[in-house]
């Protein structure tokens, strides 16, 4: 078995990562999106080597770059969206004047597919939706992100995640039982989860396309996904009975739960099968309870359950989280310290397997990143480089993509149907970086493809 470790190691060595194709490279896409839900899913086709060109308003850009987590920025920008837009094209269109809109049209001939996250109706209002830019593209994907979808009743209403999780059913399960409260699933999962899926859609759809010739359009309900997520629903369907909540239990095996340690930190504990629930029990001491309790049924009964998660729990409060931890580990049952930020940040572990990576950027300098969500041998997700001020590859994108001159990209400028970043953070350079020196923001050659 060591000689299968030691292969696996060097088979998905980060470092040898950046020597290795990207999948997606040569796939175009116009990224229509903004906040969280929709530039996660052109975020991960960004990180696999598709050439995403997000379009956003001259100025600010995508408000998210203004909305700083408890108005903090870094280095003028919002932390959150580098994480969202690697690798990505930055370039501006004023979607208001015709001009506009046939630089769109221009570039979805030469795109593969488009995203949008706008009020469902909006991108088809603007000229720029499914309808308009296949006339130009007839193979297009065009894939749009909303919370209630394109059609139904509540098409128009709006929402975030926190709504999406709500009107999913998600928040119903959340908390303990016997109480009227109830919990937001952390962070942005709302977002982050239909994202993500949105990214494989889009897969499947490049691979029918591949298959048939045919682009298709893609309708994505955030709340429609949540739902899906946790069909909880359809226990009810059959026992006319809410599945209840079970807050820090798991309660398809016991025991399972999470609980405060001697030394005051917390520690997930489960015992999922006979030989774990053995393996515990020698742990703690308590070799008389396989035999009371010899399978997972009889553990499962609700009086059955409770006892041995209050023994447990009891056993857990006072020991240290280290010992329990290393206790599991000899004896061969699952536990796992219920660890925090800092220590996701320092765990050498993590930075082994890639799965959080220190990148160094040519603006922005060192930046710590969440590693890819998987491991690909052969063609590994990659970072290039990290989020740009809105309008940075306008020249590169416009000139070198579709080719215009100097002269037409110069009348643009003046008609004001694209242009550059404001001065507020977010949107703008870090303040010691000179972008009069920053090649690509000044490009000026034909280089990138006309096809």
């Amino acid at each position: 078995m060591e000689e299968y470790f030691r292969f696996a190691k060097e088979l998905f060595d980060p470092a040898k990562a950046k020597n290795k194709p990207q999948p997606l490279k040569g796939i175009r896409v116009l990224d229509f999106t903004h906040f969280i839900y929709g530039p996660t899913c052109t975020g991960i086709l960004a990180r696999y080597g598709a050439e995403v060109i997000k379009i956003e308003e001259p100025g600010s850009g995508d408000m998210l770059r203004l909305g700083a987590w408890w108005g903090k920025y870094w280095k003028h920008t919002n932390p959150l969206s580098h994480s969202l837009h690697l690798n990505k094209y930055f370039v501006t269109i004023n979607l208001k004047k015709p001009e506009g809109k046939e630089l769109v049209y221009r570039l979805a001939e030469k795109a593969d597919v488009a995203v949008e996250n706008l009020a469902a109706g909006t991108a088809e209002a603007w000229g720029v939706g499914y309808t308009q830019l296949r006339e130009v593209k007839p193979d297009i994907i065009y894939l749009s992100c909303s919370t209630y979808g394109q059609y139904g009743p509540l098409r128009f209403f709006p929402g975030w995640d926190l709504l999406a999780q709500a009107a999913a059913g998600t928040i119903t399960i959340t908390g303990y039982p016997g109480t009227d409260k109830y919990y937001k699933l952390p962070d942005y999962l709302g977002d982050f989860y239909p994202g993500t899926l949105g990214a494989l859609v889009i897969l499947i759809a490049l691979y029918y396309r591949k298959k048939t010739g045919k682009g298709q359009y893609i309708d994505l309900a955030q709340v429609e996904t949540m739902t899906r997520l946790l069909p909880h629903f359809t226990y009810f369907s059959i026992t006319g009975q809410e599945l209840e909540r079970t807050g820090n239990i798991d309660p398809t095996m016991s025991p399972a739960f999470i609980h405060k340690t001697r030394d005051g930190k917390f520690v997930a504990l489960a015992a999922g099968t006979d030989d774990q629930f053995k393996a515990l029990c020698t742990a703690i001491g308590r070799n008389d309870l396989p035999a009371k309790y010899p399978t997972q049924l009889e553990r499962l009964k609700p009086e059955n359950a409770q006892e041995l998660n209050r023994l447990t729990q009891e056993w857990v409060s006072q020991r240290n989280a280290r010992e329990i931890v290393d206790l599991a580990k000899k004896h061969g049952f699952p536990a796992a310290e219920v660890v925090d930020d800092y220590q996701i940040t320092h765990e050498e572990w993590r930075r082994e397997r890639g799965s959080v990576e220190t990148f160094y950027d040519e603006m922005y300098r060192e930046f710590l990143l969440p590693g890819p969500q998987a491991l690909l041998s052969k063609s590994p997700a990659k970072v290039n480089w990290l989020c740009r001020p809105v309008g940075y590859h306008n020249r590169y994108v416009l000139k070198g993509w579709l080719g215009l001159s100097d002269e037409e990209f110069e009348e643009l400028e003046k008609k004001k149907v694209i242009g550059y970043w404001d001065d507020r953070p977010g949107a703008k350079p870090p303040i010691y970086y000179d972008i009069t020196t920053d090649q690509m923001f000044n490009y000026q050659g034909d280089g990138g493809d006309k096809a």
